[in-house]
């Protein structure tokens, strides 16, 4: 039902860890900074996802991790229904006991179906069904299965720590890390924002770069230009009130600051599968 739902399944350590539980017809998850450790499980449907400018495909029974300081965003036109955990980073590190050794920067989770080595297949396999198990949990939520999610999440993470995640001893390089930490302000700030008329050259000037420079490290970082980002990140808000609202199209169309009536239509169907009038009847 394209309605849909989000749910927060569970929830510890200060919001250090979490699980969700999305279900919609379909889905768009807007671009953004990746601050901890992502891990997506598609239940139902595939999905395409936009991760550091290189498009990738997920589909159902498999999960993808994506780690600190990556940019993602992740579509779906059809049927969906997905499991995300999120961890934080320092969080992660302490319960692994992660030791830096000398000369060490840091660590990397890596874990993407397209690049398993042969004997990374075994414990890919075994996460899928641990995502299943916590799919149970989340349906039966039989007496303690907070104590239970808790210790499935535990047994992933364990996993990842010990078959994907690898130390890292390169140098860091700080105008690679600044554009990193740019990013991450410039889609901040247009996720509070995306209401107001928002001109490349405002923006521009208001992290204090030229329009072309502004232009150039957004593609690169994120992968579509400034306008095809902000556009769907109008458009997802706008789904996000044809569903919970009975407001008219129309007033949701200037409340999330939409002029562009054709683009945003094209985009939309693409997005979603269906226009906004189909979707308001099914819901």
């Amino acid at each position: 039902m394209p309605g849909g739902r989000s749910e927060r399944h569970y929830e510890a350590q200060d919001a250090q860890v979490s699980v969700d539980f999305i279900t919609d017809y379909g889905q768009y998850h807007t671009a953004h900074y990746v601050k901890g450790l992502e891990i997506v499980f598609l239940l139902n449907g595939n999905a395409s996802i936009l991760l550091d400018g290189r498009s990738l495909n997920l589909v159902h029974g498999e999960f993808i991790v994506i780690g600190s300081g990556h940019v993602y965003e992740l579509s779906c036109s059809e049927q969906f229904m997905e499991v995300r955990i999120r961890v934080d980073g320092e969080f992660l590190a302490a319960k692994a006991a992660l030791v830096m050794k000398e000369g060490q920067t840091g660590w990397a989770t890596h874990c993407r179906r397209e690049d398993l080595e042969r004997e990374q297949l075994e414990p890919y396999l075994a996460i899928c069904e641990l995502f299943k198990g916590l799919t149970l949990l989340y349906v039966e939520q039989p007496d303690g299965f907070r104590l239970k999610t808790e210790s499935v999440v535990l047994d992933i993470l364990f996993l990842l720590v010990q078959h994907f995640t690898y130390p890292l001893y390169e140098e860091r390089d700080e105008r690679t890390t600044e554009s990193s930490q740019r990013i991450q302000e410039i889609l901040d700030y247009i996720d509070t924002h995306y209401r107001e008329e928002m001109p490349l050259g405002r923006i521009a000037d208001h992290f204090s770069l030229s329009r072309e420079y502004f232009s150039r490290l957004f593609r690169r970082m994120v992968g579509m230009s400034f306008y095809q980002h902000l556009t769907r990140v109008r458009i997802a808000h706008f789904h996000h009130d044809l569903v919970t609202t009975d407001t008219p199209v129309m007033e949701l169309l200037e409340m999330n600051g939409i002029a562009n009536y054709k683009t945003f239509g094209k985009v939309f169907r693409e997005m979603y599968g269906f226009s906004p009038r189909e979707i308001r009847k099914m819901v």
